[in-house]
């Protein structure tokens, strides 16, 4: 548990580091909205956005893969 509460303290810290760094505003256009906004916190929002994507793609995969072995279970001759 302390070795997770060191990596998440200097994973913090970059994090920190990387917004102070980049923190000038940047023009945003995505699909119609136009939005001015750090290019610090644009870049953490795309990363959490494909992250939740990334998620919800491997959750839908291990419940159909789930679904498929209890199925199996079921009725083994099914095959």
């Amino acid at each position: 548990m302390r070795t997770g509460l060191i990596i998440g303290a200097v994973a913090l810290a970059v994090v920190m580091i990387f917004i102070i760094q980049n923190a000038h505003a940047v023009n945003i256009s995505f699909l119609g909205a136009h939005l001015r906004l750090s290019l610090a916190v644009a870049l953490l929002l795309a990363a959490i956005l494909g992250a939740l994507a990334m998620a919800a793609a491997g959750t839908a995969r291990i419940t159909q893969l789930r679904r498929i072995m209890r199925r199996n279970r079921r009725d083994p001759q099914a095959d």
